[in-house]
């Protein structure tokens, strides 16, 4: 049979059969199939007389498989988990350097903790909060295309409260703890206090820095990205090396991690493709190279010039990037996006767990061996992690979610604004 001659396929009922040119269709019956034309076998005989009646063909009907369901449609959450999960655990990473940060605080005044982890705590610092900013910018666009009410009130209003409130908790417990329980940095006279609204307050710098972050990311949306990458690059640079100071260190920190703000918001896409990128191998090299960088620039006394600060800020986030979208990988990651997602109630009230904890440990003498510092403030940065998750849920449920959220019909509930 020439090419030119082969049956087309015509759909017929739940089957399709192929039907051969000038061949008679079967009429549909209850099993509604076609008879196909049949294939002469191969003669090994005498060849049949052209008038020999065909050999009688049963034709068999063509079943159907099982049907396969649709695949259900991705809901939008289901959409952007992969990737929120590794954002979650940056965060929790985040969140958990900076309750580590406030223990060696609050405890390297008592010889609680030893050298080597005073050294690996200052190290830190060019990780824990630019990769909290970045992490934080990472989803501002979708903020910033709402009116100006809804940003006043998600952003502006809620951390503006919850820095108020906390602001003076914080200086309330601390009055009433045995003096000296706080280290000079993290405690306010009532003076500080009533400035707070213009000078951050210690501990709680970072929601205000927020709050600012996202007012002026509104106003200069429409601002080229490459010039807000660049002033901020500058001022990071210029802040980091000690050349311009406001004398606030929470002003000068904000100066100094903005540009990480911009850069989750301008460079989402380079971020999620680092995060995709990830693999145990980079994921050690670039380890590897953010503590050598750091060790060099501090034994060879580097950190002083304009601009060493703000590169070991951006190879350090380089390598948070690359570990929390590996950590979400494995099991144990699951930890760091759960705290991911309560860095709010932990940031809110670790200070002040830790800050209970140092008072009770007054009595403790200064020359403890090192294994017992180690232990110390694992043990103090656990309890400053676990103690606030327990709080939040306890105050929600004796009917003081204002101390998590705005107050009565204010309050910032999903899919409101």
């Amino acid at each position: 049979m020439s090419r030119s001659s082969r049956a087309e396929p015509r759909p017929f009922g739940p089957w399709s059969v192929p039907l051969q040119q000038n061949a008679e269709p079967v009429a549909p019956g209850p099993q509604r199939f076609a008879a196909p034309t049949p294939v002469p076998e191969q003669q090994t005989g005498p060849v049949s007389r052209p008038d020999a009646p065909p050999s009688p063909v049963v034709p068999v009907p063509v079943q159907p498989g099982p049907a396969r369901p649709a695949p259900e449609p991705l809901r939008p959450a289901d959409r952007t988990r992969g990737r929120a999960d590794w954002v979650d655990a940056a965060k929790g990473l985040c969140i958990a350097l900076v309750v580590l940060h406030h223990v060696v605080m609050f405890l390297e005044p008592r010889g609680l903790v030893p050298a080597p982890l005073d050294l690996l705590n200052t190290a830190l610092a060019s990780l824990r909060m630019p990769l909290f900013f970045l992490a934080s910018g990472l989803f501002l666009a979708a903020v910033l295309g709402r009116p100006w009410r809804t940003l006043l009130h998600r952003r502006v209003a809620l951390f503006g409260w919850l820095y108020l409130i906390w602001t003076l908790v914080q200086f309330v417990l601390f009055a009433v703890l045995p003096a000296g329980t706080a280290p000079v940095i993290a405690t306010q006279d009532l003076t500080s206090l009533l400035l707070s609204p213009v000078l951050p307050a210690p501990s709680m710098w970072f929601l205000y820095a927020l709050a600012v972050f996202s007012v002026a990311a509104r106003a200069l949306r429409r601002a080229p990205a490459w010039l807000l990458l660049a002033v901020t690059s500058t001022s990071s640079a210029l802040v980091g090396a000690g050349v311009l100071e406001v004398g606030s260190f929470a002003w000068d920190f904000m100066l100094r991690y903005a540009v990480f703000f911009v850069l989750g918001w301008h460079g989402r896409a380079l971020v999620e493709r680092l995060a995709a990128a990830t693999s145990p191998l980079r994921v050690v090299a670039a380890g590897v190279l953010a503590g050598a960088a750091a060790g060099g620039a501090v034994l060879l006394g580097l950190r002083e010039i304009p601009g060493v600060a703000f590169v070991l800020n951006l190879v350090a986030v380089t390598a948070g990037v690359l570990v929390a979208a590996e950590l979400v990988r494995w099991r144990a990651g699951r930890v760091a996006v759960l705290l991911g997602r309560r860095t709010l109630p932990i940031y809110l009230s670790n200070t002040l767990v830790i800050g209970v904890v140092t008072a009770l440990l007054a009595g403790l003498p200064a020359d403890l061996p090192d294994a017992v510092g180690y232990g110390t403030v694992t043990l103090v940065t656990a309890a400053a992690v676990v103690v606030p998750i327990g709080l939040h849920r306890l105050l929600r449920g004796a009917r003081c979610p204002w101390l998590y959220d705005l107050p009565g019909r204010w309050a910032v509930r999903p899919g409101t604004g």
